[in-house]
């Protein structure tokens, strides 16, 4: 298996990409720092199985408490494997079957945990798809999660969903209290996956930036008290003042956004 999990530890310690394997794994997409975001695929196909292998959960252990493990990928077949050290790296992330591992940079920092890795892994497979590098499908990759950076880069034009949001908000950011319409945007909570996911309680009318920054990872909810809670990042930015501030709600409970929904993405961002 790729993901070696002792008996004796609750944690997996390493993970090993080899060649022609079953599973989707990504190459790592290097940084200039150093660092490096890597896609590497859970054992079974079926995401929704995930909890029901002990290595899966040993990654996910890893996750929770923040305990590095190894990365190795193999360079040559058989009958005389070759391996390479890809380095020591931190899980940051689940999503869709994958995990999402930050690797260390050169000063032996790494990034927090949250949706970054993610990120930069579809920015990767962006950029090869725009060189033409590699005989992969990014668009499809990113066709079949509707991940992040999928709905920053080209937003879904749902008129219908943003006009139900629009009057659900009285035309005002949940965020902000913004009211100029030109500048409010339909978000979905967890991304959109075809028309059953733009129900009200999976959205959020947004200001423009407040858009990307959710969508981000950025800022979430915190659904105890239904108020805003921001990353570090945003701490020393003028969205600070953010923090702590009531998310307005519509007054109507029908149009309301699901606490589950909202805990999701907190759950995803890193929070």
């Amino acid at each position: 298996m790729g993901i070696y999990k002792p008996k004796w530890t609750k944690y997996a310690l390493s993970v090993w990409q080899s060649l022609g394997g079953k599973y989707p794994d990504q190459p790592p997409i290097p940084r200039p720092d150093g660092s490096w975001a890597y896609a590497y695929f859970q054992q079974n196909a079926d995401a929704s199985r995930r909890d029901e292998f002990f290595t899966n959960r040993g990654l996910m252990q890893c996750l929770t408490d923040r305990v590095p493990v190894g990365v190795f990928r193999q360079i040559k077949s058989k009958p005389n494997p070759l391996y390479e050290i890809q380095g020591v790296a931190m899980v940051s992330n689940w999503d869709a079957g994958f995990f999402y591992l930050e690797g260390f940079n050169k000063d032996r920092r790494v990034r927090p945990r949250g949706p970054e890795a993610e990120m930069d892994f579809f920015r990767g497979l962006l950029d090869q798809r725009k060189g033409g590098i590699g005989d992969m499908d990014p668009e499809n990759l990113i066709d079949a999660r509707k991940r992040v950076v999928a709905t920053i880069v080209q937003r879904e034009g749902q008129k219908e969903f943003r006009d139900t949001l629009l009057a659900a908000y009285a035309n005002r950011c949940a965020m902000t209290r913004y009211d100029a319409p030109q500048a409010l945007e339909a978000a979905h909570i967890v991304p959109y996956q075809g028309p059953r996911t733009n129900e009200p309680s999976n959205g959020l009318l947004l200001r423009g930036d407040l858009h990307t920054l959710f969508d981000y990872g950025l800022v979430a909810a915190d659904t105890g008290k239904m108020k805003l809670i921001l990353k570090e990042e945003l701490a020393k930015t003028n969205y600070a003042s953010l923090q702590g501030t009531n998310l307005a709600l519509p007054g109507d409970p029908a149009f309301q956004p699901s606490p589950v929904l909202l805990t999701k993405h907190r759950e995803w961002a890193g929070f």
